[in-house]
């Protein structure tokens, strides 16, 4: 995967940087078969997360819920607070079979929005 393919939601950073600001772990839990930390170097956003979570590191994918409790444990976090963001209700849906809370991103866009800013509000809501 050549990094500067990959091109972020707009609000990718915003939302990485609140949560930040907020004393939030994050992680990134990839089906993905090369190194997502390039990417992340690329766009200037590897020191917002603090553990990546792949599938061809960890000998599991999603849905299985051993990714997902791979990713709690490199983050030193519970399942049960953790908070699992994806875009696919299938695969990702697979974190709650971990214990994980799952939000799934709406199918539609604005633009180039995601609709993550959601994630912030949920954050919230929770600490």
């Amino acid at each position: 995967m050549d990094p500067a393919s990959w091109v972020p939601f707009a609000d990718t950073r915003p939302t990485l940087e609140a949560l930040r600001r907020r004393g939030v772990k994050m992680g990134v839990v990839s089906n993905v078969p090369r190194d997502l930390r390039p990417v992340f170097a690329l766009h200037g956003m590897a020191d917002l997360v603090d553990a990546f979570t792949h599938s061809f590191e960890v000998g599991a994918e999603k849905p299985d819920p051993a990714i997902f409790r791979a990713a709690c444990r490199a983050l030193g976090v519970a399942p049960a607070e953790t908070l699992m963001v994806g875009d696919h209700p299938e695969a990702d849906g697979g974190a709650a079979k971990a214990g994980l809370r799952v939000y799934i991103l709406p199918a539609e866009m604005d633009g180039d929005v995601r609709g993550l800013g959601r994630v912030v509000e949920l954050v919230e809501g929770s600490l």
